[in-house]
This record gives C-alpha cells, structure tokens and sequence, in this order.
C-alpha cells in the first residue's frame, strides 16, 4: 500500500489510524477530542465526548475488518452533537484499461442497487494532484427509514497501476451537502506518496 498525503488544514482534517494498539488509539482519541473542542472553541459536554468516541471506535471497528480501508480521514468541523465525517481510501491493483468506464465502476453502486431507489449523480472532478477522475454523490433510503449520502471519488494512477477511492457515507444528507465544498477541496489535496 503506497501512502495518500494531504495538504489540508490539519486543524480540519485529522488522520484516523486504522492499525496500532488499543493504548495508541486511545491517545489518538484524546488528541481528537481536544482539536475538536478547539475548532468549535468551547468545552465539549460529557454525552458529546462519549458520543464522538463510541462513534470512532466503530467507525475504526467498520473500516478494518469489513471495508478494509487504507487510510481514513476525520472532518474536523462537524458540529460536536453528530457524528463525525470519517471519509477513508482504498487502493485496487489495476490490471485493466484506465479508462473512465473502470473508474466508473468504482464509485458508482451495483446496478441493482441503484434500482432500489435512490439518486446517484456522477462528474468528472480534477484533481491537481491526481488528475481527472470522477466524483459520485449518491443518496438512498436506509432499511429502517432513514435517509443516507455518499460521495465517492476514484481515480486512476497509470504510473503506478493503480486505482484510489476516497469514499464517506453519512446520515445527514443536509449536513453531508453543506460541507461539499470542503469535501471537494479536500479530494483536491491528496495525492499518493
């Protein structure tokens, strides 16, 4: 696995580590907490420090063992009363044409999928780092009622031979659209190391 960077604002953006020890992300927790009390300038309440923490622990749990996420990436600005914005990358071995077709299908659902219901709207997006690639917002209908947003990127490193996907779901679509545009330029700040 090569390495994402970033040249986003580290007080916005926070690594998430995936790997390590309990001790190492119980650390890593405390200094997020701290950095959040700090952009939002105020003293975190108790149910929004275990809120926050309940929240990462699972999100850590999700990404490890059943998507399987590289590197993840924590939206610092979220108010502190919801979930954190966690968006995570994935790097694929690309054995195939780079073409917009492949890239396609990496950020856009299963077919059936999109049958079910819902919206998804994909576009070309370009990365000063990475290049063109393409950029899906999708937004569906969970299985308990509840409305839910995705945004996905993906582009192709034929340098390299490889695909990345930057990808976060959230369940607050109004939130998930007015934070796009730091979502955007965040997308515009990685690039493989």
């Amino acid at each position: 696995m090569l390495i994402v960077e970033t040249d986003s604002d580290p007080a916005v953006w926070f690594h998430m580590p995936l790997r390590g020890t309990g001790a190492e992300f119980a650390q890593w927790m405390d200094l997020q907490l701290k950095a959040s009390a700090l952009v939002h300038r105020r003293k975190l309440t108790w149910r929004e420090k275990r809120q926050t923490k309940n929240f990462l622990e699972g999100s850590a749990a999700m990404l490890r063992d059943r998507v399987e996420a590289d590197q993840a990436f924590l939206f610092g600005p979220m108010p502190p009363q919801v979930s954190p914005l966690v968006l995570f990358t994935k790097q694929f071995a690309c054995d195939e044409e780079h073409s917009s077709l492949h890239l396609s299908m990496l950020v856009e659902p299963d077919p059936a999928v999109a049958a079910a219901g819902g919206h998804v709207d994909t576009a070309p997006f370009v990365s000063p780092h990475l290049g063109e690639g393409l950029r899906c917002v999708r937004s569906w209908t969970r299985p308990d009622g509840g409305p839910i947003m995705s945004v996905a990127y993906a582009w192709n490193d034929a340098a390299r031979d490889i695909d990345l996907v930057l990808k976060g779901h959230y369940d607050d679509p109004d939130l998930l659209e007015a934070s796009f545009d730091a979502i955007d330029d965040f997308a515009k700040s990685i690039w493989i190391a």
